[in-house]
Formats: structure tokens, C-alpha cells, sequence
């Protein structure tokens, strides 16, 4: 069985959107799993009555009895899955994305020839239709930061890349179940970012290949539930980049990290003191975490 795996936070209309996208054009997956991510307002009861209102016996809507991100929502959905579905393959889906045509036929097709991989897509951007990224994105893991490969250049130079991503992002990320019998699940402790990179490191470290297939084409609207660019989004996305130095390559690195990510953040944000300081916050809370 073929499960996609779509977390919903505070965006219902959204997610239902997202879903049924996938259901009329991915005729290869057999079940959504839709799980509100403790939302608190509203948006269970939303899908709960759009699901029965449709009679849609191949969703399942789940309600976590707590937030804890993404990795935290997505991990509960699928130990469901595996509980109660015969899954073969996982799809993880971001909300605030659709499809347009068949998307996940090509993923299925890369993990039948091989099944230690994890596949990503083409992601673009709903507003301009250029690419938002290639799959994913490239590290560089010292200054705690990342690119997007491809990031707005035309799907028609897509030929032209010469590599993969050193991550998928978790917008759309398939893989075979059998991989969390082997990694585990994602890291919960990041809360928000970096959990996708977290797993696929310890995958590539076990021999998983990570892949984009440029069949797959998802369109993105972008981040719903980070608020965009704000403290929130400074103190978790540096916590989270030098939380992945510290687990992977050593306290010292992780404290070096720190203070150059610090140093970027300030001169990003020199205007916006709270933002610096929570960027600042965040990055030498991630490089003092218990991993």
C-alpha cells in the first residue's frame, strides 16, 4: 500500500486542498493520512466533516493530542500507518502544496528499482511557476546554513544542475516503510526544521541514495505554519541548524557554528535587534542541546 502523509497546523482549507489534488491525480496511492498537528482551533472538526461529508473511506484523519512539530506529527501518522495499514511506500507531503498531474508515479517508479532511496521532486513555485528547488538543498554545515538548488531558475533548465541535493526537503519526501525499520523515526527534539536533514544523514550513512526525480513536479505555496520570517522563525531554524552540528560533528564544531551563524544573523537583521537576539538565542541553544 501507497500512504501519503500530509500534517495539518491552523490551515484546514489548505490541507484539504493539498489532499484531494493528490487523490485526483496520484491514482497509485491508496490512503492519505491527514493528521492535525494540535491545532486548537477549529481545524479537526473541519477535516473530520469534509472527510465523512465525501464519504472518503481511503482518508484517514488523525487528531495528535499534542504539537510537537513536524517531525513530531509526521512520526505519529505514520507509526499509525504501520499499525494499521499495510504500508509499503510513504509519500510526506507538505500542506501548502498540490499537484497537478501525476506526481508520485515517477517517486514509486525510482524506489521499485531501488528501494534504498529517498526521492524528492521538483518543487515550484505556485506564484511564479519557476523552480523553488531541485529536490532540496546544498549545506554548508559550519556557517549553519542552507541553499536551494535550483532555487528560480526555469524548468527548462533543470538540465543544466550537475548534481543532487545533499537533502530532500520534507515537502516532498517518498520512501519505502521498511527505511524506519532501519533509521527510526525523525528526530522530535529539533521541533521545527532540519528534522528531514537529521534522518536523511543517518540514511545516507547506512546506504541510502538520495534522489530527485524531474518527472514529479509539486507546486508550493510556502511556509503556513513558521509565520515567515520573525523570532520564531530565527530562534528555531538556528536551534535547529547547530542542534544537527553538535549531534553529527562534535561540540566544538557546533560552538564555532554558533558563533558565525550569529554573526550572519546579526548582520541580516542589524535593524531588527529582536530578531537578531532570538537568532543569536537560538543558535547557542541548539550547540549546548542534549543529543
Amino acid at each position: 500500500m501507497n500512504v501519503v502523509m500530509v500534517l495539518n497546523y491552523k490551515a484546514p482549507n489548505e490541507t484539504i486542498s493539498c489532499v484531494e489534488s493528490i487523490l485526483k491525480h496520484c491514482p497509485s496511492i491508496d490512503h492519505a493520512v491527514v493528521v492535525d498537528n494540535d491545532s486548537q482551533d477549529g481545524s479537526i472538526d473541519v477535516l473530520q466533516r469534509w472527510q465523512a461529508d465525501n464519504a472518503l473511506s481511503q482518508v484517514t484523519v488523525l487528531a495528535s493530542p499534542r504539537n510537537d512539530g513536524y517531525a513530531g506529527g509526521n512520526n505519529y501518522g505514520m507509526r499509525w500507518a504501520l499499525e494499521n495499514l499495510a504500508v509499503k511506500h510513504f509519500w510526506v507531503v507538505n500542506n501548502d502544496a498540490y499537484v497537478k498531474d501525476d506526481a508520485f508515479a515517477p517517486l514509486l517508479a525510482e524506489l521499485q528499482r531501488a528501494p534504498k532511496t529517498i526521492v524528492g521532486s521538483v518543487i515550484l513555485s505556485s506564484q511564479t511557476g519557476r523552480l523553488e528547488c531541485y529536490g532540496g538543498g546544498i549545506l554548508y554545515p559550519l556557517l549553519g546554513k542552507s541553499k536551494l538548488l535550483g532555487k528560480d531558475i526555469d524548468v527548462s533548465e533543470i538540465s543544466q544542475l550537475d548534481r543532487e541535493p545533499d537533502y530532500i526537503m520534507g515537502c516532498s519526501m517518498a520512501f519505502c516503510a521498511s527505511l524506519l525499520t532501519e533509521i527510526g523515526f525523525m528526530d522530535e527534539a529539533y521541533f521545527m526544521y532540519s528534522e528531514e536533514v537529521d534522518w536523511q544523514h543517518q540514511a545516507k550513512r547506512k546506504g541510502v541514495v538520495l534522489k530527485v526525480s524531474r518527472e514529479s513536479q509539486l507546486y508550493h505555496y510556502g511556509s503556513m505554519s513558521s509565520g515567515g520570517r520573525s523570532a520564531f522563525y530565527h530562534y528555531f531554524r538556528n536551534r535547529a541548524a547547530t542542534r544537527f552540528n553538535r549531534k553529527f560533528h562534535g561540540t566544538p564544531y557546533a560552538l564555532v557554528s554558533a558563533v558565525l551563524l550569529s554573526g550572519i544573523t546579526v548582520l541580516k537583521e542589524f535593524k531588527n535587534p529582536k530578531l537578531a537576539w532570538s537568532g543569536v538565542k537560538g543558535a547557542f541553544k541548539g550547540a549546548t542541546m542534549h543529543v
